[in-house]
């Protein structure tokens, strides 16, 4: 979703202003670190130290069972339930799993959280509940922030943990989102590297075949290979590129962003993906169903300096590729309206 301007410029004001450098001097011990550097943190973000929902709790009892004395360094509590942890190293200490085993043992104890966030400090490394592997955290951080960074995405990233605002559930269902793309390219690979069945004999029936016997497997199979794969790619990007005498050349980061969205689209089951295309046109990029300019999904601008999108004639910025799972819902909206 797209954060208030206000919050964005608000954060933007606060960590100016906030003397980073002299906080860092003072945080030589992690208790230290939590007065000068995580707690101003928080407090950037409007949570305040307290024991009511929605404020940043010191020394969550984290007791499970017959383990005793386990303590949390902080939890942020909604409707009474802790649902971010938040553990707490030496400031500038190096993060390592190590750290991530600790904060991911909370977990298995406090079945409510849903966030978990590893920081020095300095580093802030935002983690989810894994929801396919039982009740650990998903071993990759969805969100990293450095504090005393003052690039604009990540500040605009960070506006999701706003506290007036933060809708936990939505940041947890944005972060599989992302996790579940970002495993795409690892899938293809690992199917062109070593080919399944399936996918051999779906080459095959594509050549016409019909049965495919042993002796076809294993040609089709020996035929996948990178020289193979890497001239199917040449004439796949000449085909999407190719814009008979109007000079237009479409860049590789509309195409990333067009294979993205067409992959945000296609895990819902009512929108055909294969009716999904593009035109690339002077100054912007529109994406439609059934190449029908009365069918738009949305236009993208992308330039060497900006980045942004139309939907339904409301504009976002799309600092990276990423940002754009945040317009998965009013995407999905859009295109399942032109059906």
């Amino acid at each position: 979703m797209a954060y208030p301007t206000q919050i964005i410029k608000a954060l933007k004001k606060s960590l100016g202003a906030f003397d980073f450098n002299e906080a860092i001097d003072k945080s030589d011990n992690e208790a230290k670190t939590r007065m000068y550097l995580v707690e101003p943190f928080f407090k950037t973000l409007e949570f305040r130290g307290g024991y009511s929902d929605g404020e940043l709790q010191p020394e969550f009892n984290a007791d499970y069972a017959d383990l005793k004395g386990k303590k949390v360094d902080y939890v942020i509590q909604f409707k009474g339930k802790p649902e971010i942890i938040i553990e707490v190293k030496k400031a500038n200490l190096k993060l390592t799993n190590l750290h991530l085993r600790q904060l991911n043992e909370y977990f298995h104890y406090l079945k409510d959280a849903k966030i978990g966030v590893l920081t020095n400090g300095v580093d802030y490394q935002f983690y989810c509940r894994n929801k396919d592997k039982g009740g650990g955290l998903h071993p990759t951080p969805f969100f990293t922030f450095k504090f005393g960074d003052s690039d604009s995405g990540s500040i605009d990233q960070l506006a999701a943990f706003y506290a007036t605002t933060i809708d936990t559930k939505a940041i947890i269902e944005e972060a599989q989102e992302l996790f579940f793309l970002e495993s795409f390219e690892e899938a293809l690979f690992k199917e062109l590297s070593n080919p399944t069945r399936e996918f051999v004999k779906a080459i095959y029936s594509r050549m016409g075949g019909s049965r495919m016997s042993e002796t076809a497997e294993k040609q089709v199979t020996s035929l996948i290979n990178s020289i193979s794969i890497k001239s199917a790619l040449d004439r796949l990007i000449s085909e999407e590129t190719s814009k008979a005498n109007t000079g237009i050349i479409t860049t590789h980061e509309e195409l990333k962003a067009y294979h993205f969205i067409v992959a945000l689209l296609a895990q819902n089951k009512q929108i055909e993906t294969s009716s999904i295309g593009y035109r690339d046109l002077k100054g912007k990029f529109s994406i439609l169903i059934d190449d029908n300019q009365k069918k738009k999904i949305c236009d993208l601008y992308i330039s060497p300096t900006s980045q942004r999108i139309e939907i339904a004639g409301e504009k976002f910025e799309i600092p990276d590729v990423d940002s754009i799972v945040k317009l998965k819902k009013k995407l999905t909206d859009k295109a399942v309206s032109l059906l």
